[in-house]
C-alpha cells in the first residue's frame, strides 16, 4: 500500500542545486528555485559549512553548499544537526527524465541516475524519505534524445522560468503554505 503525503509529517524541505552566481539560473538548481518563495526575505543562517537555513512557519528550509554530486554531506549534516528522521524530509530536485514543468511526489525510491539522490542515498543508507522531482526536459523534436549532463548546467530561459515559477506554486499547494508573494 503507497505512503500517503502528510505535510504536518514534513519538518526538512531541502532545494537541491549548486552553489556559485554560476548556476544559479542552470536546470540543475532547479530545486532551489522551487524554494524560492519561501527564502523572500527571510535570513538565511548558517550553522554549518555544507548548509544554510531558514524556518517557513513549521517547516526548515535548507539550502546545500554542496555540489549537487555531494548534497548527502549537507543533507546528512542537516539531518543530524535538526535531530530529523529522513522520512520528515522533503527533497525538491530537478528531473531530467520528466518533461518541463512536470513534477511527481514520490516516497522511497532510487535514485534513477540523479546524482544528488544518489550522494543522499549513499550518505544516508536509505531511500525512505519524500522527493518533489521537477521536470527540467524541453521536447526535443526530430532529434535524439540528449543526455541529461548535456543540457542540465544550461541557463534557464525566460519562457521556462515562467513555467517553472508556476510550477513551485505546486509546491506551495502540497506543502498547505499560500502563495503570497
Amino acid at each position: 500500500m503507497p505512503i500517503e503525503f502528510n505535510p504536518d509529517a514534513i519538518s526538512l524541505v531541502v532545494g537541491l542545486g549548486n552553489p556559485g552566481e554560476e548556476y544559479t539560473e542552470t536546470f540543475h538548481n532547479v530545486g532551489q528555485l522551487m524554494i524560492a518563495p519561501l527564502l523572500d526575505s527571510l535570513e538565511l543562517k548558517n550553522p554549518k559549512k555544507s548548509f544554510a537555513y531558514t524556518k517557513h512557519g513549521s517547516y526548515t528550509i535548507i539550502i546545500p553548499h554542496t555540489y549537487m554530486n555531494e548534497s548527502g554531506i549537507a543533507v546528512s549534516e542537516a539531518l543530524s544537526y535538526f535531530k530529523t528522521k529522513p522520512e520528515s524530509m522533503l527533497i525538491v530536485h530537478d528531473d531530467a527524465d520528466l518533461p518541463l514543468g512536470e513534477t511527481r511526489l514520490q516516497f522511497g525510491r532510487g535514485d534513477a541516475g540523479h546524482n544528488g539522490i544518489k550522494s543522499i542515498i549513499a550518505s544516508l543508507g536509505t531511500e525512505m524519505f519524500w522527493r518533489f522531482r521537477v521536470g527540467i526536459r524541453k521536447e526535443e523534436k526530430d532529434t535524439p534524445r540528449k543526455k541529461a549532463k548535456a543540457f542540465v548546467l544550461d541557463s534557464i530561459q525566460k519562457e521556462d522560468k515562467k513555467t517553472l515559477t508556476e510550477t513551485s506554486a505546486q509546491l506551495l499547494k502540497i506543502l498547505k503554505i499560500k502563495n503570497s508573494f
